[in-house]
């Protein structure tokens, strides 16, 4: 399972960096069903006559495509493997926040070797949207496929006039 589209301090599958990624020796190393961070960037522009911002990323599966691992020289085919996807709520700590984002579809199965689209649509709350302000937050990412794969998705507001 993968994703595209997302913004990654350490690109493989990403548009553009946008947050350099400086390395910390004396950090704990993440536990290795963390897999890494995700970025979604939100520009939201206060004179803008519709105060909803949205970005769609992609959740692919890239898992198998149909023949059994054992069976190269056969003509046996396997049941195509499906993969989940499901993105945690945004805690209560957030305060006005968790209305302002809405993921659509929250949760899903992706079939193999497909695409699906996930959009973020964003409200910026009137009493956090002062221009010159970042809004930051973050939620979990699970990918369940042939393994459990855990991503942080970190969201940024930039207001602007």
């Amino acid at each position: 399972m993968f994703v595209l589209g997302a913004r990654d301090p350490e690109p493989s599958v990403t548009l553009h960096t946008l947050v350099p990624h400086i390395e910390d020796l004396a950090a704990e190393p993440e536990p290795e069903e963390f897999r890494g961070e995700l970025w979604v960037v939100f520009i939201c522009s206060l004179s803008a006559p519709k105060q909803t911002f949205s970005e769609t990323v992609s959740i692919g599966n890239c898992r198998g495509a149909g023949v059994k691992a054992d069976a190269i020289n056969s003509k046996d085919k396997a049941p195509k493997p499906s993969g989940d996807f499901a993105f945690d709520p945004l805690k209560a700590d957030y305060g006005p926040l968790v209305k302002a984002l809405v993921i659509n579809p929250p949760k899903g199965s992706v079939e193999s070797c497909t695409n699906v689209p996930v959009t973020f649509q964003f409200s910026p709350p009137k009493e956090l949207a002062e221009v010159g302000s970042r809004l930051q937050f973050n939620t979990m990412l699970t990918l369940k496929g042939e393994t459990i794969e855990q991503f942080r998705v970190n969201f940024v507001a930039e207001i602007v006039k």
